[in-house]
């Protein structure tokens, strides 16, 4: 079983032709509602996929945690979310014509990390996915989790995202002692230093995601590059998360890094060409991909 570890979050996702000025205003074309947060979209990915999958998090009370819920229940995730705020949290997202998009969180719930994993429920688990809240004790939160996880001889998995490494690379090896994989973006990548080797002195997979140019990994024995599928993008929201689920769906399954990376790409390229962060390709798509 694969866990995720990160925040419930709703997505508000609004369509612009572009951005105004600062004072400006701008038109929405149509707007869509979808279940997010970085670590449920790969989870709700994976599951998608068929492997077994359950969720950590905190909720609110309201009609969003529901809807949160419910969309991760219909592919069979097991859902195990504390309530930390009468509110679920919100993301605004904003789309413009050529698919980028600008967010605004609303914490809520989010924002009050209260996640505990009982002992027993590291036994039934293998991979934890660790996903930044928009917290002030998330990094605590996911330090201890990871640690417990790699004392039991899990994998773990982690997305430090912009918040963690804004924390900087001493900071961040910390977490990373007990990190077995991490797949982040070049920007963040060049943000704690660019040096593979020294994310190797901790990890035994380091995955940079690319954009246009495709991704990397890097492990003691190799470095790889897979290029990126060429498509109309529409919008990327959740792009990074549709990746680690295709990357992830393969490494589990046990294929080499190489046909990881084309997977992720794969899994990225099909969503960036649809609205919103949970559009993912039927499995037999994917597995073809791995096969060849």
């Amino acid at each position: 079983m694969i866990a995720g570890v990160g925040p419930a979050l709703v997505d508000h996702i609004y369509s612009i032709d572009s951005y105004p000025q600062r004072g400006g205003q701008a038109i929405v074309r149509n707007s869509v509602k979808e279940a997010g947060g970085a670590a449920a979209n790969v989870i709700y990915g994976l599951a998608s996929f068929g492997l077994p999958c359950r969720f950590y998090s905190t909720i609110g009370t309201d009609s969003d945690a529901d809807f949160f819920i419910s969309s991760l229940k219909k592919v069979g995730v097991d859902v195990r979310a504390a309530v930390t705020h009468p509110e679920t949290g919100r993301v605004d997202i904003y789309v413009d014509s050529e698919g980028e998009r600008t967010f605004f969180v609303h914490p809520n719930a989010a924002g009050s990390a209260a996640v505990s994993i009982p002992n027993g429920d590291y036994d039934e688990v293998e991979y934890f996915y660790l996903d930044p809240f928009p917290a002030a004790n998330s990094f605590e939160i996911h330090l201890e989790i990871a640690r417990k996880a790699t004392e039991r001889g899990k994998t773990v998995i982690l997305n430090p995202g912009h918040p963690y490494s804004a924390m900087g690379f001493e900071r961040l090896s910390e977490l990373l002692q007990y990190t077995d994989i991490v797949i982040l973006s070049l920007p963040e990548f060049e943000m704690l230093g660019g040096n593979a080797e020294k994310f190797l002195e901790f990890v035994d997979v380091l995955v940079v995601t690319m954009s246009e140019k495709g991704c990397k990994a890097y492990s003691d024995e190799k470095s790889v590059h897979c290029p990126a599928f060429r498509v109309k993008v529409v919008d990327t929201t959740g792009a990074g998360d549709a990746f680690s689920a295709g990357f992830l769906y393969g490494y589990v399954k046990g294929y080499s890094l190489e046909k990881c990376l084309k997977a992720g790409n794969f899994v990225a390229a099909y969503s960036i060409q649809h609205y919103g962060a949970r559009t993912f390709p039927p499995v037999r798509d994917v597995d073809r991909v791995l096969s060849e």
